[in-house]
């Protein structure tokens, strides 16, 4: 059944794992007759979890996607993973949706993951909601976590619903807004009207409130003492909601099927529809482009995730911007510049797929088999736009990656260059310098994670290893070296005398060759000869074995016999000149340096800052950045490839970091012995 926008509601759970949105998802699931009965996680069998990694670690990896109806409304409802190494999918599905649900356990509180997730709905700006949950499990507090969300949130926190109890006393939920309450008689929620909310009088009052503020009508109602209806308020709260004024927050136990009906049907009536915006806004050829939100041909969506189904092949997850997507419809990749047509289209119940014929502004829904359609990609119809793509987490911790058997090397690499088309935070590249194949992922249950899934599509197994760090060497001084290559065994010949003049760049130099001979003492057809011999040998410095840069190596003279001379024996010449340069030239070992980004609470910079004192790290600055604190920093980069999970086992979870290349830097001179050491006795 095809639905209008405006009866389309999108929303997706987020949390810190173990919250209980899978839990959730299965209730919903079962109360609207999806599935029969909700599934167990340690089974393995709940329809969120469905895949092989999913059943064997009993928690959620990847988002499931889910839709369905709620009387005249149609669902769309996506299970985010929460655990902090699959943030990606979070970030996937904030695009997709119109709002964000944030479960929270109400005998932990706030965890190391809700922070993140919730900044990432707010970065969103979508409008938001909070669920407390395990309110029948011993230790529940409703009012200490709503104490705490308001002292750790920006926002307006007000109590839609309140718990009956908690732990053992746990009764039900009362519903402040209507003023009745739904308690448990056994599986089922019975609904009673006459109910003491005594107790809740001051959120109640609260509640008020925040919503006749939105209203002039409904603030002079209030002050007139007039009656305000409830269809008043709630129309109020759909406003306060939209805007993000106000953040509704909402009791229950999701295991025992309780105050969740009562959540979906505020959900439904809370949450904007998808044309709430009136038009999809993006960019083409450096121009701002605005496309209404209606059904028709001009159609634009956002591809939000791409997965590889055994069945079907290659999906393509995406959420219908504005337009009509229809089988056969003949579409473009823009920013590829890219024709492709439609093949068939489903909307996703988990592991199941339902074919339609149609899909209207808002629907999120897939399409098989199209080998161009990347995740952030957009695809568009009767317009040319591009909207913004989805920013995913930078992958942050690193290993080199061997073939675990000899019969796993040639497969490797083909297996681990695959994974980035389903999954944007991971990442690999070979690193031609050190030999090594180095993947950057988001932790070590991420890359554990990945090495099941090559196991299981691929049939290829590796091992990992911190990877080498990619030194260079240099010279300090400025020196000047002649070398004589000469050779004689019967017949023709060797010979190449040259003088080299060796000086030091300034980093990030290169390498420069010159020239200055007089009076032909080196024919210009050998020139090209020297230069050659000095490029070959630069590979391998004298110290290590690791290339040399930043230098600029000039002839300046040099000898030649019109018999036995060539290029060959210049360039033999060149390369002895290089090597007898360098050891005279003060040659030292540079090692990569990293600008470091990192944004914690402020209750870490000291920890923060001695930490990086201990890696060799320089503080360049310190600065506010919203609710924490940004510590720039330039470090080895040897000292940085786990530094995603130290970060972690420092801050509680709270801290993230970005890295990029920054320059070389000469390393210290008890590590230079350090390093040559272990380089002769990998040689050896």
């Amino acid at each position: 059944m095809i639905m209008s926008t405006k009866k389309i509601r999108n929303f997706c759970f987020i949390s810190h794992g173990g919250a209980g949105k899978t839990i959730l998802t299965e209730t919903i699931l079962t109360n609207v007759g999806l599935i029969a009965n909700p599934g167990s996680i340690e089974k393995g069998s709940t329809a969120s979890d469905f895949t092989p990694e999913e059943k064997s670690h009993k928690h959620s990896i990847s988002n499931a996607y889910f839709s369905f109806n709620r009387g005249e409304y149609q669902i769309n409802l996506i299970d985010t993973p929460g655990f902090a190494d699959f943030r990606g999918e979070v970030a996937g599905a904030l695009r997709m949706v119109e709002s964000a649900v944030l479960l929270i356990d109400g005998t932990a509180g706030i965890q190391v993951n809700t922070n993140y997730v919730w900044s990432m709905a707010e970065k969103n700006k979508l409008p938001r909601f909070v669920f407390v949950n395990k309110m029948d499990l011993e230790g529940a507090d409703f009012f200490k976590v709503l104490d705490e969300i308001q002292n750790t949130f920006r926002g307006k926190f007000v109590p839609i619903t309140a718990p009956d109890g908690s732990g053992e006393n746990y009764k039900g939920v009362f519903d402040l807004l209507q003023e009745v309450a739904y308690q448990l008689e056994g599986n089922q929620e019975k609904k009673v009207t006459d109910v003491d909310l005594s107790e809740f009088e001051d959120y109640k009052h609260d509640l008020l409130e925040s919503l006749v503020e939105l209203d002039e009508a409904l603030m002079e109602k209030y002050f007139g003492d007039e009656e305000i209806t409830v269809e008043e308020l709630i129309e109020a709260l759909m406003t306060g909601v939209a805007s993000g004024e106000i953040i509704p927050v909402f009791a229950g136990s999701a295991l025992k099927n309780s105050g969740v009906n009562l959540l979906l049907d505020y959900l439904v009536k809370l949450i904007p529809a998808p044309d709430h915006a009136g038009v999809v806004t993006g960019t083409w050829d450096g121009e701002t482009v605005e496309v209404e939100i209606k059904e028709g041909d001009t159609a634009v969506a956002l591809v939000g995730k791409t997965m590889v189904d055994p069945y079907v092949g290659k999906l393509s997850i995406f959420k219908v911007l504005t337009g009509t997507l229809s089988r056969d419809k003949e579409v473009i990749i823009p920013d590829k510049d890219v024709k492709v047509k439609l093949g068939k289209l489903f909307k996703l119940n988990g592991a199941k797929q339902e074919e339609v014929a149609k899909l209207v502004p808002g629907e999120i829904g897939a399409v098989a088999r199209i080998d161009n359609l990347e995740t952030s990609d957009t695809i568009c119809s009767g317009v040319k736009i591009k909207v913004a793509e989805i920013e995913f987490p930078n992958p942050m911790y690193f290993q080199a990656v061997y073939p675990a058997s000899a019969s796993d090397e040639e497969k490797i690499s083909n297996a681990i260059n695959r994974i980035p088309e389903e999954d944007p935070t991971f990442k690999a590249e070979y690193n031609t310098e050190t030999r090594e194949l180095v993947i950057a992922a988001m932790g070590t249950m991420h890359v554990e994670i990945i090495k099941e899934i090559c196991k299981r599509k691929f049939d290829v197994d590796f091992i990992t290893k911190t990877p080498k760090v990619a030194y260079k060497e240099t010279i300090q001084s400025k020196v000047e070296v002649e070398e004589k290559h000469k050779k004689q065994s019967g017949g023709r010949g060797q010979y190449g005398h040259v003088h080299i003049r060796m000086e030091p760049l300034p980093r990030g130099g290169g390498f420069e060759f010159g020239e200055d001979i007089f009076g032909g003492a080196i024919p210009n057809q050998y020139i090209p000869a020297v230069e050659k011999g000095i490029v070959e040998a630069k590979v391998e410095g004298v110290l290590a074995g690791y290339p040399v840069v930043d230098f600029k190596a000039v002839v300046y003279d040099g000898s030649y016999h019109p018999v036995d001379s060539s290029e060959m024996a210049f360039k033999i010449a060149a390369s002895k000149a290089f090597k007898k340069g360098m050891e005279q030239a003060k040659p030292v070992i540079l090692e990569p340096i990293m600008r470091v980004e990192v944004k914690v609470p402020e209750e870490f910079m000291g920890d923060i800052m001695g930490d990086m004192n201990s890696r060799r790290g320089r503080i360049l600055g310190m600065e506010p950045d919203g609710d924490t604190q940004k510590i720039v920093a330039e470090v080895p980069q040897g000292e940085m490839f786990t530094y995603a999970i130290d970060l972690i086992s420092i801050t509680g979870g709270h801290g993230s970091f970005d890295m990029e290349f920054s320059h070389y830097d000469k390393v210290p001179e008890k590590l230079q012995e350090e390093i040559i050491s272990q380089r002769k006795a990998e040689e050896a």
